[in-house]
Parts: C-alpha cells; sequence; structure tokens
C-alpha cells in the first residue's frame, strides 16, 4: 500500500454517505452497473479510468470512485462485492494479505498471491508496467559511493531518509537484516514531490520514491540498486469481485494491461504530474492506442 489512509472519518463516510445511499452499493452482479475504486493517489486513478474505459468498450455501464481511501478499506470492498474492482499492485497486496511471504520476483509473486487471494475475489492478468519502492539519492550523492543499497550499510548512520509514514513500519527492520542498514533518521514525507524537493534540498539524503515517477528523470535522481530483492516485484493487476466481470469484460482489461508498460505508465505519470493532464482523458487515448 502506498499510502496510509488519511482519516478513517473519511472512509466511513464514505460508506455512510452521511444518511444517503452507499455509494458503493448496487453495482450488480454481470449485466449491471460496475463500480471501479482507486486508492488515494494519482496513479491508482489513473488505472482505475484506464480499466473503466477498457469495460466501456465491451458495452458495459460503468461508474468511478476515485481515491477511496488505503488498501485496508477497498480490498474489503470488492470482498464485499461493493466495488467490482480496483487496480493494485502485486508486491504490496501480497505482503497484505500474507505478511509472511518471502517472494520476490515477478512470476513467483503473482503465483503466490493467486494462491493466497480469498475465494471472493480474483486476479487478472498482471501488467509487465511495475511501480516498486525505490530508494533514491542525488547524482552528488552517488558520486560519493552510494550507487546501491548494499554501499548504505556502513554510512547509514549519517543518513536520514525520507519516506512515506508507513515505510518505518514495514521496511526498517528488513533493510537493517539485509543490509546492515540503521538510518540516522527515517523522517516521514508525503510521496511525490514533497520528499523529491526534500532531497535535492538537502533536508534528507536518501528518498524512497517509486520506480515510474516522472521526476526521477527530471531531477536527475540516482535509483540505489536492490541487489537482495528487499523491495518485492509490483507489478500493476487488476483485483475483481468473482462474477462480477463478463469473460469479454475480462479479455479487454487483460489486452489493455498487456499494453501497459513501466516506460508508458512513467510517461503517463509524467503528463499528469508535469502537464498536469486529465486522468480521464488520457485514459481515452491510452485505451484507443491499445487498439481497444
Amino acid at each position: 500500500m502506498k499510502r496510509l489512509l488519511v482519516c478513517a472519518a473519511a472512509a466511513a463516510l464514505l460508506l455512510t454517505g452521511c444518511g444517503s445511499q452507499n455509494p458503493l452499493q448496487n453495482n450488480g452482479d454481470q449485466g449491471g452497473t460496475l463500480v471501479l475504486g482507486s486508492a488515494d493517489f494519482a496513479e491508482s486513478e489513473l488505472l482505475m479510468h484506464i480499466y473503466a474505459e477498457a469495460l466501456k468498450t465491451t458495452g458495459a455501464e460503468v461508474e468511478t470512485k476515485p481515491r477511496i481511501g488505503a488498501r485496508e478499506f477497498y480490498v474489503n470492498a470488492v470482498k464485499n462485492g461493493e466495488l467490482a474492482l480496483v487496480p493494485d499492485y502485486t508486491g504490496n497486496l501480497l505482503q497484505y494479505l500474507d505478511p509472511k511471504s518471502s517472494a520476490t520476483e515477478s512470476q513467483q509473486v503473482y503465483d503466490q498471491l493467486k494462491q493466497t487471494v480469498p475465494g471472493e475475489m480474483e486476479l487478472l492478468a498482471q501488467s509487465p508496467a511495475e511501480d516498486s519502492d525505490v530508494l533514491t539519492v542525488t547524482s552528488a550523492t552517488a558520486d560519493s559511493g552510494l550507487h546501491s543499497m548494499a554501499d548504505l550499510g556502513p554510512r547509514c548512520g549519517e543518513l536520514v531518509l525520507g519516506a512515506p509514514a508507513e515505510w518505518k513500519s514495514r521496511w526498517e527492520s528488513k533493510i537493517a537484516e539485509d543490509y546492515g542498514c540503521t538510518f540516522k533518521e527515517i523522517r516521514p514525507v508525503e510521496a511525490g514531490t514533497i520528499t523529491v524537493n526534500a532531497l535535492v534540498d538537502g533536508q534528507i539524503q536518501v528518498a524512497n520514491l517509486f520506480t515510474t515517477s516522472s521526476q526521477i528523470g527530471e531531477k536527475k535522481l540516482v535509483k540505489l540498486d536492490d541487489p537482495k530483492n528487499m523491495f518485492p516485484a509490483q507489478n500493476v493487476v487488476p483485483l475483481v469481485h468473482k462474477g462480477k466481470l463478463t469473460p469479454q469484460q475480462a479479455e479487454a482489461l487483460n489486452k489493455v494491461s498487456a499494453a501497459l508498460t513501466t516506460d508508458k505508465l512513467t510517461d503517463l505519470n509524467r503528463r499528469l504530474e508535469v502537464e498536469k493532464a486529465n486522468p480521464a482523458d488520457l485514459a481515452k487515448e491510452f485505451v484507443s492506442s491499445a487498439g481497444l
């Protein structure tokens, strides 16, 4: 999960509607309106719109509910059938469902995930597009001898890491175990531009970003290699309530997933972040280019 739920009350309001009809109800069975949701960040919203556009090519009626909250919320909504599907990421979803899993490679993660997903849900084909956690440094820091997470160990005590709030509980002990790294400080910083600015300005020396962030290239940041695969593969995958989709609808989603590469997703993110493009418009353009 890339971000924690900002406010549990906000999620509750989504479910209760302050006395109005539940906004996640009435998505129906096969043939009814399909309600799609997304996590609370821009890339997930974009992927939701891509799935929505792909489903519309089959004649499906689709309703979108962007940025409904964190994985703890939306997985249950899919499980209960309140949502027909959401975009997710294989490694983080597997970690959420099975915290003891040690799978790291793409196919291994996907195969274990298919065996772990509760019976009320299913996965469609995973996309070659991947958006993983990655530790980054400035080019100046890299030139001082930091090119890999293996290089961090002896120097971690002098470095401040900027990362989402959940990073500490998820990865602090793991990076110490794998790379002998104990940071001087792990500073909670909102993912994205705020983290990048803190890194460039020298407020932090290492930043946890995501591999499809367009700012990595624009700011000439250096990704640290992860030779021990501490961060598992994070391929984009639709998480679906079983029985909600017809075979034609599932085929359309698999086709659009196959067309989505990491480079393409990075470029779409750049257009979101830099050009301030509308995610629904980008989704229509992408689905059209995929030949659906």
